[in-house]
C-alpha cells in the first residue's frame, strides 16, 4: 500500500504547486524527504524563519492567484507563521499551510494530547481555525491525503485565503488504504471551480445607473489584483470615461501615468482621488472592502451613500455593503463581472462624451500637482525621503516590482511612486505588520525571474527579517532591497513629538550586515550618490542592499488627508 507521505507529494504534483517555503522539523521532515527523493517538479525553499515562509507563500499568492505550501513544525508554524497567515487571510490570499502536532518521541506532553489543547498544551487546531479558511485534523493517513487536496481547493475557491492540514505522525509516515472508502480520487477533480458571474438582470442594472451618472468613479481594490482583471478594469473606464482611483492595496490596479487614473485614495493618497470619489454621484468599487484608510475615516465628503448611488463588486457577498450600504451589489469575481458590464454597456455609450470627461480628469489633475511635490527634487543631506522615491522612480523600469513594509516608508512609497505598469506594487494591508517587504520580494523574484524586484523596508522592518537576505543568497535571487534608514521606528517616534519612548535605534550601516551575508551592501546619505548606488547594485549578480539614510525632518502629516477633507469644486 502507499505510504500516505508519498502520496501528498503527489497531491502537490497534481494540484500545480511550485513552490513549498519552510523548516523542515517534526513530522514534516518526511514529506520533504518525499519532495527530494523523487526529484519532483514541486521545489522546496529552505528559509530561515517560519515567519519568512508565510510572507513568501501570501505574495507568491498574491503575484500568481495560486497557493503556496508553507510547511515544518506544528507549534512554529502555529506561532512563528502566524505573521503571514493572518496577513494572507486578511488579504484573500490563497496558501496552504502543512504541518503536524509533533507527536513523536521528543513530545513534551503525551502523545494524544500534543499540541491539542490539553493542560499546558497548545490548542493548535484552534489557532488555524481562527486564522484561516479550512482546517482538517489528520489522525489517519488518508485523512491527510484527503485534507491536503481540500486544503488546496479550499485555498482558490470563491474568496481566495489561507488553510490548514494539521497531522498526526502516523498519519505521515502511514500505509494508506486505496481499497476502501474514502476513495482517494486525482486532485484536478478538487480543482475545476468556474469563477462566478453576477446575474444578469443585476448588471443591467448597475451599468444604467453607471451610465445614466452625471459623474461616474471607479475605486479598484485589491480584488482587480487577485482577479488579474487590470485590462477589464482599463477597457471599462475607458468605454464609459470614468475616473479611477485605488484603495492603497488597490495601488496599481490602474497605471498612475493612465489619463484616468487619479491614484490612490484614503488617508495618505491623492487628494484629487478623493475628492473626484467626493464629487461622484455613482461610485462603482471593484474588489476593495474600504478600510477605514481608504475611506479617510468614513469622511462623508468622499463616501457618503445619502447623495451617492454606490454599486459594489465583490466575490464574497459579505464584502459587497459591509462598510456602506449599497445600491448594488454585484457578487462574482471581478474579472468576470467587469466583462459582463463591458458587454452589457457597449451598446449604450454613444451618448456620452468620454473624451471630455478624459480632458477634464487631465486637467484636474494638473492644477492639483498630481504626483508632484518641491521635495521630490531635494538635493538635502540627509536626503528626504520623497527625493529618495523619486530617485526610485527614475531608476527602475516601468515593470519593475516593488514590494512595501510598514510604517512611514510605505506612506512615502504610496503617496509618491507613481505605477507606471499594472500588478506593479505590493503591500501589506490586512495586519499590514513590519517586515514583509523582504520575504515578499524574493517570492516575487520566483515567480517573474526576469523582472527587476526591489523591497522597500524602514531599517526597524529590515531588522526583522534581515534573515532573507541569506535565503535570496543561497537561492541566487538579485533583489534589490532599499532601506529608508532614520534609526528610528519613524511613524511612533513622529507620534510622541519632543518625547522619544523606547523609539530610537543606535546608528547601523545595513549595507555592511548585506556585505556579511556575501550580498552588495552600501551606504548612501547624499542624493546624488544613489542613482549609481543603485545601477551597480541591479548589475549584481545576487541580491543587494541599499541603507539609505534619510532625514526625520519630512513628515507624514504633511501628506495626511484630513476626515473633513473638503472636495474640489
Amino acid at each position: 500500500m502507499p505510504i500516505a507521505r508519498d502520496m501528498i507529494a503527489n497531491v502537490l504534483e497534481e494540484a500545480g504547486i511550485e513552490f513549498v517555503f519552510g523548516v523542515p522539523g517534526g513530522g514534516t521532515v518526511a514529506i520533504f524527504d518525499s519532495l527530494w527523493d523523487k526529484r519532483r517538479s514541486v521545489r522546496s525553499i529552505l528559509v530561515r524563519h517560519e515567519q519568512v515562509a508565510s510572507i513568501m507563500a501570501d505574495a507568491y499568492g498574491r503575484a500568481t492567484g495560486r497557493p503556496a505550501v508553507i510547511m515544518g513544525q506544528g507549534a512554529f508554524m502555529g506561532s512563528n507563521a502566524m505573521f503571514g497567515i493572518m496577513e494572507a487571510y486578511s488579504s484573500g490570499s490563497p496558501m496552504v499551510v502543512l504541518t503536524d502536532t509533533s507527536d513523536g518521541g521528543n513530545a513534551l506532553h503525551p502523545q494524544n494530547q500534543s499540541v491539542a489543547g490539553e493542560h499546558q498544551s497548545p490548542d493548535l487546531l484552534s489557532i488555524f481555525r481562527a486564522t484561516t479558511k479550512y482546517t482538517a485534523l489528520a489522525v489517519s493517513p488518508k485523512d491527510a491525503v484527503i485534507g491536503t487536496q481540500l486544503a488546496i481547493k479550499h485555498a482558490i475557491s470563491g474568496r481566495p485565503g489561507p488553510t490548514a492540514v494539521v497531522m498526526r505522525s502516523n498519519a505521515i509516515v502511514g500505509e494508506v488504504d486505496v481499497e476502501e472508502p474514502p476513495f482517494v480520487f486525482d486532485t484536478s477533480g478538487y480543482l475545476t471551480n468556474a469563477a462566478p458571474a453576477a446575474p444578469d438582470d443585476e448588471v443591467k442594472r448597475a451599468v444604467d445607473m453607471l451610465l445614466g451618472a452625471k459623474y461616474p468613479v471607479i475605486m479598484a481594490g485589491n480584488g482587480v489584483h487577485l482577479a488579474d482583471a487590470h485590462s477589464q478594469l482599463r477597457d471599462f473606464a475607458e468605454l464609459i470615461g470614468a475616473p479611477v482611483a485605488t484603495s492603497y492595496k488597490g495601488k496599481s490596479a490602474i497605471p498612475e501615468t493612465h489619463p484616468l487614473s487619479v491614484g490612490m485614495a484614503g488617508l495618505f493618497g491623492q487628494p484629487v482621488a478623493n475628492a473626484t470619489i467626493g464629487d461622484a454621484d455613482v461610485v462603482l468599487i471593484v474588489g476593495a472592502r474600504l478600510t477605514p484608510a481608504d475611506t479617510v475615516r468614513e469622511s462623508p465628503t468622499v463616501f457618503n451613500p445619502m447623495r451617492q448611488k454606490i454599486i459594489q463588486i465583490d466575490v464574497d457577498a459579505r464584502n459587497a455593503g459591509w462598510t456602506f450600504p449599497v445600491e448594488q451589489g454585484l457578487i462574482g469575481d471581478a474579472r468576470v463581472v467587469l466583462d459582463q458590464l463591458i458587454k452589457e454597456a457597449r451598446g449604450s455609450v454613444s451618448g456620452i462624451d468620454t473624451a471630455a470627461r478624459r480632458s477634464a480628469i487631465v486637467e484636474r489633475k494638473a492644477q492639483a500637482g498630481f504626483f508632484n511635490d518641491d521635495e521630490l527634487f531635494s538635493d538635502d543631506q540627509p536626503m528626504l525621503p520623497q527625493r529618495l522615491v523619486r530617485l526610485l522612480q527614475e531608476s527602475l523600469p516601468d515593470d519593475a516590482l516593488i514590494s512595501l513594509d510598514a510604517g512611514n516608508n510605505r506612506v512615502w512609497m504610496c503617496h509618491y511612486y507613481q505605477a507606471r505598469a499594472p500588478k506593479t506594487v505590493f503591500a501589506p494591508g490586512g495586519l499590514a505588520g513590519m517586515g514583509w517587504a523582504m520575504p515578499a520580494a524574493l517570492a516575487l523574484k520566483l515567480v517573474h525571474p526576469d523582472r527587476k524586484v526591489v523591497a522597500v523596508t524602514g531599517d526597524g522592518g529590515f531588522m526583522m527579517s534581515v534573515n532573507a537576505i541569506q535565503t535570496a543568497v543561497q537561492y541566487k535571487l538579485p533583489v534589490v532591497f532599499v532601506v529608508m534608514n532614520d534609526a528610528a521606528l519613524g511613524m511612533v517616534r513622529m507620534s510622541q513629538g519632543e518625547r522619544a519612548i523606547v523609539s530610537e535605534f543606535g546608528d547601523v550601516d545595513h549595507g555592511t550586515i548585506a556585505r556579511g551575508f556575501g550580498a552588495f551592501g552600501v551606504q548612501v546619505r547624499d542624493p546624488k550618490e544613489f542613482p549609481s548606488a543603485m545601477a551597480e547594485a541591479m548589475a549584481f549578480d545576487g541580491p543587494a542592499v541599499i541603507d539609505a539614510v534619510i532625514s526625520r525632518a519630512a513628515s507624514i502629516n504633511d501628506v495626511r488627508n484630513s476626515p473633513r477633507l473638503e472636495t474640489e469644486t
